[in-house]
Protein backbone atom coordinates (compact mmCIF):
# COMPACT_ATOMS: atom_id res chain seq x y z
CA UNK A 1 0.00 0.00 0.00
CA UNK A 2 3.30 2.04 0.72
CA UNK A 3 4.28 2.31 -2.63
CA UNK A 4 1.31 2.27 -4.77
CA UNK A 5 2.70 6.18 -6.05
CA UNK A 6 5.47 4.81 -7.33
CA UNK A 7 3.12 1.32 -8.81
CA UNK A 8 0.85 4.56 -10.40
CA UNK A 9 3.94 6.36 -12.40
CA UNK A 10 5.44 3.51 -13.65
CA UNK A 11 1.74 2.64 -14.83
CA UNK A 12 1.81 5.85 -16.57
CA UNK A 13 5.04 5.95 -17.83
CA UNK A 14 4.33 2.10 -19.68
CA UNK A 15 1.62 3.75 -21.07
CA UNK A 16 2.80 6.95 -22.62
CA UNK A 17 5.54 5.15 -24.30
CA UNK A 18 3.27 3.02 -26.60
CA UNK A 19 1.23 5.34 -28.06
CA UNK A 20 0.73 9.00 -29.75
CA UNK A 21 -1.54 11.25 -27.81
CA UNK A 22 -1.76 14.49 -29.74
CA UNK A 23 -4.96 14.91 -30.00
CA UNK A 24 -5.98 13.50 -26.23
CA UNK A 25 -8.30 14.92 -24.24
CA UNK A 26 -7.17 15.06 -20.81
CA UNK A 27 -9.57 13.95 -17.69
CA UNK A 28 -10.70 15.73 -15.49
CA UNK A 29 -12.76 13.66 -13.58
CA UNK A 30 -13.29 10.04 -12.16
CA UNK A 31 -16.07 8.86 -10.92
CA UNK A 32 -16.36 5.95 -8.95
CA UNK A 33 -18.88 3.38 -8.20
CA UNK A 34 -18.34 0.00 -6.33
CA UNK A 35 -20.89 -2.82 -5.20
CA UNK A 36 -19.94 -6.34 -3.55
CA UNK A 37 -19.94 -9.48 -6.18
CA UNK A 38 -21.53 -11.71 -4.31
CA UNK A 39 -23.35 -9.73 -1.31
CA UNK A 40 -23.95 -5.82 -0.91
CA UNK A 41 -21.20 -3.48 0.72
CA UNK A 42 -21.71 -3.04 4.58
CA UNK A 43 -23.76 0.30 3.61
CA UNK A 44 -21.57 3.11 6.21
CA UNK A 45 -18.29 0.90 5.03
CA UNK A 46 -19.55 1.43 1.05
CA UNK A 47 -19.20 5.35 1.47
CA UNK A 48 -15.77 5.58 3.10
CA UNK A 49 -14.45 2.48 0.78
CA UNK A 50 -15.76 4.49 -2.05
CA UNK A 51 -13.97 7.47 -0.98
CA UNK A 52 -10.61 5.93 -0.40
CA UNK A 53 -11.25 4.06 -4.16
CA UNK A 54 -11.88 8.03 -5.15
CA UNK A 55 -9.04 8.99 -3.98
CA UNK A 56 -6.68 7.18 -5.36
CA UNK A 57 -8.41 7.36 -8.81
CA UNK A 58 -8.42 11.31 -8.80
CA UNK A 59 -4.41 10.83 -7.92
CA UNK A 60 -4.56 8.02 -10.56
CA UNK A 61 -6.08 9.46 -13.27
CA UNK A 62 -6.88 13.29 -13.37
CA UNK A 63 -4.75 15.36 -15.89
CA UNK A 64 -3.75 12.01 -17.96
CA UNK A 65 -4.74 12.11 -21.70
CA UNK A 66 -7.93 9.73 -22.50
CA UNK A 67 -5.82 8.21 -24.96
CA UNK A 68 -3.06 7.08 -22.91
CA UNK A 69 -5.79 5.41 -20.96
CA UNK A 70 -7.21 3.69 -23.91
CA UNK A 71 -3.70 2.56 -25.26
CA UNK A 72 -2.43 1.07 -21.66
CA UNK A 73 -5.12 0.32 -20.81
CA UNK A 74 -3.91 -3.59 -19.43
CA UNK A 75 -1.40 -1.77 -17.36
CA UNK A 76 -3.85 0.81 -15.71
CA UNK A 77 -6.31 -2.44 -15.11
CA UNK A 78 -3.56 -4.30 -13.18
CA UNK A 79 -2.32 -1.24 -11.32
CA UNK A 80 -5.84 0.11 -10.35
CA UNK A 81 -6.97 -3.25 -9.36
CA UNK A 82 -3.83 -3.80 -7.38
CA UNK A 83 -4.23 -0.32 -5.62
CA UNK A 84 -7.63 -1.47 -4.60
CA UNK A 85 -6.46 -4.80 -3.25
CA UNK A 86 -4.00 -3.10 -0.99
CA UNK A 87 -6.19 -0.16 0.07
CA UNK A 88 -9.75 -2.49 0.70
CA UNK A 89 -7.80 -5.29 2.72
CA UNK A 90 -10.16 -8.23 3.17
CA UNK A 91 -11.49 -7.78 -0.36
CA UNK A 92 -10.39 -8.43 -4.26
CA UNK A 93 -11.56 -6.77 -7.25
CA UNK A 94 -13.42 -9.62 -9.23
CA UNK A 95 -14.17 -6.96 -12.00
CA UNK A 96 -13.16 -3.38 -12.96
CA UNK A 97 -14.12 -1.36 -15.76
CA UNK A 98 -12.63 1.69 -17.20
CA UNK A 99 -14.69 3.96 -19.30
CA UNK A 100 -12.04 7.00 -20.14
CA UNK A 101 -13.66 10.75 -20.99
CA UNK A 102 -13.39 13.85 -19.83
CA UNK A 103 -15.18 12.63 -16.83
CA UNK A 104 -14.14 8.96 -16.49
CA UNK A 105 -15.91 5.82 -15.36
CA UNK A 106 -14.54 3.63 -12.84
CA UNK A 107 -16.98 0.54 -12.15
CA UNK A 108 -15.63 -2.03 -9.44
CA UNK A 109 -17.09 -5.47 -8.29
CA UNK A 110 -15.20 -6.20 -5.26
CA UNK A 111 -15.60 -9.89 -3.57
CA UNK A 112 -14.74 -10.35 0.31
CA UNK A 113 -12.12 -13.56 1.01
CA UNK A 114 -12.48 -15.15 4.11
CA UNK A 115 -14.60 -15.09 6.83
CA UNK A 116 -17.20 -12.55 7.29
CA UNK A 117 -19.22 -11.38 10.25
CA UNK A 118 -22.53 -12.82 10.39
CA UNK A 119 -23.97 -10.97 13.68
CA UNK A 120 -22.47 -7.86 15.73
CA UNK A 121 -23.18 -7.86 19.54
CA UNK A 122 -23.17 -4.36 21.09
CA UNK A 123 -23.01 -3.61 24.75
CA UNK A 124 -23.08 -0.28 26.03
CA UNK A 125 -20.78 0.19 29.34
CA UNK A 126 -22.53 2.79 31.69
CA UNK A 127 -19.55 2.46 34.07
CA UNK A 128 -21.07 3.71 37.75
CA UNK A 129 -23.73 5.27 36.75
CA UNK A 130 -27.06 4.56 38.59
CA UNK A 131 -30.30 2.26 36.72
CA UNK A 132 -31.98 5.90 36.35
CA UNK A 133 -29.46 7.92 34.45
CA UNK A 134 -28.74 4.57 32.50
CA UNK A 135 -32.77 4.75 31.13
CA UNK A 136 -31.79 8.36 30.42
CA UNK A 137 -28.24 7.68 29.22
CA UNK A 138 -29.88 5.05 26.66
CA UNK A 139 -32.35 7.19 25.24
CA UNK A 140 -29.74 8.55 23.76
CA UNK A 141 -27.66 5.69 22.46
CA UNK A 142 -30.26 3.56 21.00
CA UNK A 143 -28.80 4.26 17.30
CA UNK A 144 -26.11 3.10 18.28
CA UNK A 145 -26.73 -0.54 17.91
CA UNK A 146 -28.01 -0.30 14.44
CA UNK A 147 -25.38 1.98 13.51
CA UNK A 148 -22.56 -0.53 14.08
CA UNK A 149 -24.74 -3.32 12.63
CA UNK A 150 -24.70 -1.35 9.31
CA UNK A 151 -20.82 -0.36 9.47
CA UNK A 152 -20.03 -4.43 10.15
CA UNK A 153 -22.05 -6.86 9.21
CA UNK A 154 -20.73 -8.53 5.99
CA UNK A 155 -17.56 -7.24 5.71
CA UNK A 156 -14.77 -9.74 6.08
CA UNK A 157 -13.06 -10.40 9.14
CA UNK A 158 -9.64 -9.48 7.71
CA UNK A 159 -11.24 -6.35 6.89
CA UNK A 160 -11.32 -5.11 10.16
CA UNK A 161 -7.89 -3.77 10.57
CA UNK A 162 -9.50 -0.61 8.76
CA UNK A 163 -12.86 -1.51 9.13
CA UNK A 164 -12.71 -0.92 12.81
CA UNK A 165 -10.68 2.26 13.23
CA UNK A 166 -13.55 3.47 11.03
CA UNK A 167 -16.52 1.86 13.03
CA UNK A 168 -14.71 3.90 16.40
CA UNK A 169 -14.60 7.03 14.36
CA UNK A 170 -18.28 6.80 13.48
CA UNK A 171 -19.62 5.81 16.41
CA UNK A 172 -17.24 8.37 18.45
CA UNK A 173 -17.97 10.88 15.99
CA UNK A 174 -21.87 10.12 16.22
CA UNK A 175 -21.92 9.94 19.83
CA UNK A 176 -20.02 13.24 20.46
CA UNK A 177 -23.16 14.53 18.89
CA UNK A 178 -25.92 12.80 20.79
CA UNK A 179 -24.14 13.21 23.78
CA UNK A 180 -21.54 15.28 24.24
CA UNK A 181 -21.13 15.36 28.05
CA UNK A 182 -19.67 11.75 27.89
CA UNK A 183 -16.23 10.72 26.00
CA UNK A 184 -17.19 7.55 24.37
CA UNK A 185 -14.56 5.01 23.94
CA UNK A 186 -15.16 1.59 21.39
CA UNK A 187 -13.67 -1.67 21.93
CA UNK A 188 -13.94 -4.45 18.77
CA UNK A 189 -13.34 -8.16 19.45
CA UNK A 190 -13.56 -9.56 15.60
CA UNK A 191 -15.00 -12.62 14.85
CA UNK A 192 -17.75 -13.86 12.80
CA UNK A 193 -19.96 -13.15 15.61
CA UNK A 194 -17.97 -9.31 16.32
CA UNK A 195 -18.92 -8.32 19.82
CA UNK A 196 -18.50 -4.32 20.30
CA UNK A 197 -18.25 -2.44 23.81
CA UNK A 198 -18.58 1.26 24.01
CA UNK A 199 -17.55 2.60 27.01
CA UNK A 200 -19.08 6.10 28.34
CA UNK A 201 -17.00 7.97 30.12
CA UNK A 202 -18.57 11.13 32.16
CA UNK A 203 -16.36 14.53 31.23
CA UNK A 204 -16.93 18.21 32.84
CA UNK A 205 -18.76 19.31 36.11
CA UNK A 206 -20.59 16.09 37.50
CA UNK A 207 -23.33 16.00 40.02
CA UNK A 208 -21.91 15.92 43.77
CA UNK A 209 -24.45 15.90 45.99
CA UNK A 210 -28.54 16.26 45.88
CA UNK A 211 -31.57 16.91 47.52
CA UNK A 212 -34.94 18.40 47.90
CA UNK A 213 -36.72 20.63 49.37
CA UNK A 214 -40.79 20.83 49.75
CA UNK A 215 -42.39 24.45 50.24
CA UNK A 216 -45.83 25.32 50.98
CA UNK A 217 -47.94 28.36 51.26
CA UNK A 218 -50.82 26.71 52.36
CA UNK A 219 -50.12 23.68 54.31
CA UNK A 220 -47.26 22.16 56.65
CA UNK A 221 -44.18 20.99 54.88
CA UNK A 222 -43.52 18.40 57.70
CA UNK A 223 -46.58 16.19 56.79
CA UNK A 224 -44.62 15.58 53.32
CA UNK A 225 -41.40 14.22 55.00
CA UNK A 226 -42.41 10.74 53.44
CA UNK A 227 -42.30 12.47 50.06
CA UNK A 228 -39.41 14.37 50.57
CA UNK A 229 -37.38 10.99 51.51
CA UNK A 230 -38.76 9.48 48.32
CA UNK A 231 -37.33 12.23 46.14
CA UNK A 232 -34.08 12.38 48.26
CA UNK A 233 -33.46 8.74 47.21
CA UNK A 234 -34.28 9.36 43.50
CA UNK A 235 -32.22 11.99 43.35
CA UNK A 236 -28.94 9.65 44.09
CA UNK A 237 -29.41 8.04 40.78
CA UNK A 238 -28.35 11.28 39.24
CA UNK A 239 -24.86 11.30 41.17
CA UNK A 240 -22.18 11.36 39.04
CA UNK A 241 -24.13 12.15 36.67
CA UNK A 242 -22.55 15.34 34.16
CA UNK A 243 -24.29 18.65 35.46
CA UNK A 244 -24.29 19.27 31.46
CA UNK A 245 -26.61 16.39 31.16
CA UNK A 246 -28.96 16.80 33.67
CA UNK A 247 -29.70 20.04 31.98
CA UNK A 248 -30.36 18.88 28.82
CA UNK A 249 -32.62 16.54 30.21
CA UNK A 250 -34.36 19.08 32.45
CA UNK A 251 -37.60 18.38 30.63
CA UNK A 252 -37.44 14.74 31.13
CA UNK A 253 -36.56 14.57 34.69
CA UNK A 254 -39.32 17.15 35.71
CA UNK A 255 -41.88 15.00 33.73
CA UNK A 256 -41.66 12.18 35.06
CA UNK A 257 -41.30 13.77 38.53
CA UNK A 258 -44.53 16.00 37.32
CA UNK A 259 -46.26 12.87 36.94
CA UNK A 260 -45.80 10.90 39.48
CA UNK A 261 -46.83 13.91 41.66
CA UNK A 262 -49.72 14.16 39.87
CA UNK A 263 -51.10 10.27 40.53
CA UNK A 264 -50.72 10.91 43.93
CA UNK A 265 -53.56 9.71 46.74
CA UNK A 266 -52.76 13.57 47.79
CA UNK A 267 -53.26 15.50 44.22
CA UNK A 268 -56.53 13.51 43.62
CA UNK A 269 -57.81 13.51 46.91
CA UNK A 270 -57.51 16.48 48.53
CA UNK A 271 -57.00 19.00 45.29
CA UNK A 272 -53.06 19.63 46.17
CA UNK A 273 -51.03 21.02 43.27
CA UNK A 274 -47.36 19.65 43.21
CA UNK A 275 -44.91 21.65 41.03
CA UNK A 276 -41.40 20.38 41.23
CA UNK A 277 -38.36 22.44 39.93
CA UNK A 278 -34.57 21.68 39.59
CA UNK A 279 -31.80 23.91 40.92
CA UNK A 280 -29.24 22.64 38.36
CA UNK A 281 -25.41 22.51 39.57
CA UNK A 282 -22.99 20.13 41.32
CA UNK A 283 -25.62 20.30 44.52
CA UNK A 284 -28.33 19.08 42.38
CA UNK A 285 -32.30 20.57 44.14
CA UNK A 286 -35.29 19.42 43.40
CA UNK A 287 -37.69 21.66 44.80
CA UNK A 288 -41.48 21.11 44.98
CA UNK A 289 -43.99 23.51 45.84
CA UNK A 290 -47.37 22.40 47.19
CA UNK A 291 -50.35 23.90 47.83
CA UNK A 292 -54.10 23.34 48.28
CA UNK A 293 -56.59 24.35 45.95
CA UNK A 294 -58.98 24.05 48.75
CA UNK A 295 -57.96 24.08 52.33
CA UNK A 296 -55.58 26.32 54.05
CA UNK A 297 -53.51 24.55 57.21
CA UNK A 298 -50.24 25.89 58.41
CA UNK A 299 -48.19 26.73 61.37
CA UNK A 300 -45.52 29.23 62.21
CA UNK A 301 -43.59 30.08 65.60
CA UNK A 302 -41.18 33.48 65.86
CA UNK A 303 -39.08 35.04 68.25
CA UNK A 304 -38.27 38.62 68.30
CA UNK A 305 -34.61 39.07 69.22
CA UNK A 306 -32.92 42.44 70.59
CA UNK A 307 -36.14 44.09 72.04
CA UNK A 308 -38.29 43.71 75.41
CA UNK A 309 -41.53 44.23 73.73
CA UNK A 310 -44.66 42.20 75.32
CA UNK A 311 -45.32 38.61 73.06
CA UNK A 312 -41.63 38.69 71.65
CA UNK A 313 -42.07 34.60 71.72
CA UNK A 314 -45.67 33.04 69.82
CA UNK A 315 -46.91 30.33 67.49
CA UNK A 316 -49.41 30.72 64.77
CA UNK A 317 -52.04 28.48 62.88
CA UNK A 318 -53.91 29.53 60.17
CA UNK A 319 -56.86 27.61 58.93
CA UNK A 320 -59.34 28.25 55.93
CA UNK A 321 -60.03 27.98 52.76
CA UNK A 322 -59.51 29.52 49.45
CA UNK A 323 -61.72 31.19 46.85
CA UNK A 324 -60.30 31.53 43.50
CA UNK A 325 -57.35 34.24 44.62
CA UNK A 326 -58.46 35.05 47.75
CA UNK A 327 -58.29 33.30 51.23
CA UNK A 328 -60.57 32.71 53.88
CA UNK A 329 -58.76 32.00 57.15
CA UNK A 330 -58.70 32.33 60.90
CA UNK A 331 -55.26 32.78 62.38
CA UNK A 332 -54.99 31.94 65.64
CA UNK A 333 -52.14 33.32 68.03
CA UNK A 334 -50.99 31.99 71.64
CA UNK A 335 -48.38 33.65 73.22
CA UNK A 336 -46.23 31.09 75.89
CA UNK A 337 -44.76 33.98 77.57
CA UNK A 338 -48.48 35.19 78.80
CA UNK A 339 -50.69 32.72 78.14
CA UNK A 340 -52.83 35.45 75.91
CA UNK A 341 -54.40 33.69 72.98
CA UNK A 342 -55.69 36.00 70.26
CA UNK A 343 -57.66 35.69 66.97
CA UNK A 344 -58.14 37.29 63.35
CA UNK A 345 -60.81 36.43 61.31
CA UNK A 346 -59.05 37.15 57.75
CA UNK A 347 -59.47 37.81 53.95
CA UNK A 348 -56.17 37.99 52.19
CA UNK A 349 -56.14 38.69 48.20
CA UNK A 350 -53.40 37.51 45.94
CA UNK A 351 -52.91 40.41 43.38
CA UNK A 352 -50.00 38.43 41.68
CA UNK A 353 -47.92 35.76 42.94
CA UNK A 354 -45.51 37.98 44.34
CA UNK A 355 -47.95 40.64 45.87
CA UNK A 356 -50.08 40.16 48.48
CA UNK A 357 -53.08 42.15 50.52
CA UNK A 358 -54.93 41.26 53.52
CA UNK A 359 -57.53 42.89 56.34
CA UNK A 360 -57.49 41.10 59.82
CA UNK A 361 -59.35 41.83 63.00
CA UNK A 362 -58.29 41.14 65.97
CA UNK A 363 -61.80 39.51 68.52
CA UNK A 364 -59.74 39.87 71.78
CA UNK A 365 -58.46 43.46 71.32
CA UNK A 366 -60.95 44.79 69.13
CA UNK A 367 -58.83 46.38 66.36
CA UNK A 368 -58.31 46.02 62.82
CA UNK A 369 -55.45 45.42 60.87
CA UNK A 370 -54.30 46.12 57.03
CA UNK A 371 -50.86 44.62 55.37
CA UNK A 372 -49.66 43.69 51.97
CA UNK A 373 -46.67 41.90 51.27
CA UNK A 374 -44.57 41.89 47.94
CA UNK A 375 -41.79 38.98 47.30
CA UNK A 376 -38.66 40.85 46.04
CA UNK A 377 -36.32 38.35 44.26
CA UNK A 378 -36.22 34.49 45.04
CA UNK A 379 -35.56 34.97 48.83
CA UNK A 380 -36.32 38.45 49.75
CA UNK A 381 -39.73 39.78 51.13
CA UNK A 382 -41.07 43.22 52.48
CA UNK A 383 -44.02 43.53 54.44
CA UNK A 384 -46.25 47.01 55.80
CA UNK A 385 -48.75 46.82 58.25
CA UNK A 386 -51.08 48.95 60.22
CA UNK A 387 -53.40 48.66 62.86
CA UNK A 388 -55.64 51.18 62.69
CA UNK A 389 -57.72 51.90 66.33
CA UNK A 390 -54.08 51.37 67.84
CA UNK A 391 -52.37 53.65 65.86
CA UNK A 392 -49.46 51.41 65.38
CA UNK A 393 -47.60 50.56 61.90
CA UNK A 394 -44.88 47.97 61.65
CA UNK A 395 -42.57 47.46 58.82
CA UNK A 396 -40.74 43.95 58.00
CA UNK A 397 -37.76 42.87 55.62
CA UNK A 398 -37.56 39.42 55.35
CA UNK A 399 -34.56 36.97 54.05
CA UNK A 400 -35.77 33.15 53.77
CA UNK A 401 -32.66 31.33 55.49
CA UNK A 402 -33.94 28.06 53.90
CA UNK A 403 -37.56 26.18 53.45
CA UNK A 404 -38.39 26.23 56.89
CA UNK A 405 -36.85 29.49 58.44
CA UNK A 406 -36.66 33.56 57.93
CA UNK A 407 -35.34 36.08 59.15
CA UNK A 408 -36.91 39.04 59.70
CA UNK A 409 -35.66 42.65 60.52
CA UNK A 410 -39.06 44.70 61.81
CA UNK A 411 -39.24 48.25 62.15
CA UNK A 412 -41.90 50.38 64.34
CA UNK A 413 -42.21 54.05 65.23
CA UNK A 414 -40.32 53.76 68.25
CA UNK A 415 -38.20 50.41 67.95
CA UNK A 416 -36.80 48.40 65.95
CA UNK A 417 -35.58 44.24 66.06
CA UNK A 418 -34.90 40.97 64.35
CA UNK A 419 -37.26 38.38 63.91
CA UNK A 420 -36.81 34.52 63.75
CA UNK A 421 -39.60 32.32 62.49
CA UNK A 422 -39.82 29.14 61.92
CA UNK A 423 -42.35 27.47 59.61
CA UNK A 424 -44.20 24.04 60.88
Amino acid sequence: MKRWGLRVGAAICMAATTTSITHAAPIEAVTVHLEGARQPLPAVLAKRMTAAVQTAADKLYIGVDTDTVLAGEATYHKVTSDIIDRILYGYTVESLEIIPGQTSQLAVRLRPYGQTIQSVDVTVEYGNLSSVAQQLVAQDVAFVEPRIEQILLGAPLDSLDWASAVTSQLVRNELEGALPEFIPQVEITPGTSTKVRVYLIPQGAVVRHSSTEISSNTLPSSIFFTTKRYYDNYLVGYEGVPVAFIARHEGDILGRVQEELNTSRASERFGISMVPSLQLGTDLLLKIQVDSSRYIVRGEAYLDMGTDTEHNVGFKLFTGVKQGRGDWYLETNFFPDSYKWAFYPSYAYHITPDTTIAYQYNLSDKYSRAWIRQTVGERWHMRAQRDFEVHRNEFGLGYDLNNYLTLEYVVTEDNKWLRLIGYI
